[in-house]
């Protein structure tokens, strides 16, 4: 059975590793972390030029989600066998993570949401605090287009 903490651990390195790619941090996440492979007997080397590949995977991908996802999990793989062959290491991801988190950009969460109107109903779209309405009638053909008054939706600035 998995060690917990390794394994949050090598979730939150790989983590810190993979959004550090796209940021000012990034030369200092790769040169740390392929150290750290490099302690183990990894060639400093070859694990910066796996780093640079995971690296343009996620800048360049299309799906970015997707790709940043999947190097994630290669990254969180890779760190845990690392944690569980040289506990020691712990602390070097650690003070690397604790170092490079305050840098990186805060998360965003981004929601959206598809509203679909069928057979002449109306679609209806609130996206949350600072958005909008967005009001949207649909009319099937030989169908009377409804009124374009905006109807009462119970909300108001003060809400």
């Amino acid at each position: 059975m998995p060690d917990p903490d390794l394994t949050a651990l090598a979730m939150t390195g790989a983590t810190t590793v993979v959004a550090a790619m796209a940021t000012s941090a990034w030369e200092t996440v790769r040169t740390r972390i392929a150290a750290v492979f490099h302690r183990r007997g990894d060639s400093q080397g070859t694990v910066e030029a796996q780093l640079d590949r995971s690296a343009a995977r996620v800048t360049s991908a299309e799906e970015c989600t997707e790709a940043r996802d999947g190097e994630t999990m290669r990254w969180r793989n890779d760190l845990l066998d690392l944690l569980r062959e040289r506990p020691e290491a712990a602390g070097d991801i650690q003070a690397l993570v604790d170092e490079v988190q305050p840098q990186l950009p805060s998360a965003q969460q981004q929601w959206l949401q598809h509203v679909t109107a069928r057979d002449g109903g109306t679609a209806v779209g609130a996206q949350g605090p600072g958005s909008s309405i967005h009001v949207h009638h649909y009319t099937a053909p030989g169908q009377v287009q409804p009124s374009t008054a905006t109807p009462d939706l119970g909300m108001s600035d003060t809400q």
